[in-house]
């Protein structure tokens, strides 16, 4: 079998909250791959939708970072506060464990079914969280080897402003403006559900 290999956004704050380390390809990291908050609208930037029948798990990239992805639900944390309800899952996408942030619908409320055993699909921005403040305890961290970078430059006023940039290494600073993504592969350890 071969290993899967993934990208995703490693976030200016979750590197600071590492401490600047400087990464390098062949470093390993344990991570929590994170969509994000999803709105139950596929006409969203990022959304999603529940069905109880079983789908095939998929995690397909479709853009730097950006995954179409569908999978069973195996941990759920339901939130109601303010008359809303939230929810964050743990939604097993073949090898890929995912932690999605479901946002309740117009009415306040989640779609019938985002709770565990059912099946969720949808479309987002992945990041790795390497650091958290642990608001849940849903998620779960999988090892990964770093294979490479790519760094969209958005600091005002640089002169290869909004270029995409391959580079082989993160230096032990910090980056405020810049958007960074990091392809990597999952360790055969953490493979299965």
């Amino acid at each position: 079998m071969s290993l899967t290999e993934i990208e995703f956004e490693l976030p200016a704050l979750q590197y600071q909250r590492m401490n600047y380390p400087g990464l390098k390809p062949g470093d390993s990291l344990t991570i929590i791959l994170d969509a994000g908050v999803l709105l139950p609208d596929p006409a969203a930037a990022s959304w999603f939708t529940v069905q109880p029948e079983p789908l095939p798990a998929q995690f397909k990239q479709v853009g730097p970072a950006l995954y179409a992805f569908a999978g069973q639900i195996k941990e759920a944390d339901i939130i109601k506060e303010g008359g809303e309800e939230s929810a964050t899952l743990l939604v097993m996408c073949g090898d890929v464990p995912l932690r999605v942030t479901c946002a309740p619908q117009e009415d306040g409320r989640l779609p019938y079914g985002t709770w565990e055993t059912r099946y969720l699909t949808g479309y987002a921005l992945i990041q790795g969280i390497v650091e958290e403040a642990f608001t849940t305890s849903i998620g779960q961290p999988i090892d990964v080897t770093i294979w490479n970078f790519r760094r969209l430059v958005l600091t005002p006023g640089d002169p290869v402003f909004g270029e995409w940039h391959a580079t082989d290494q993160l230096t032990p600073t910090g980056y405020l403006h810049d958007r960074v993504f990091v392809t990597a592969r999952l360790h055969r350890s953490k493979f299965g559900t």
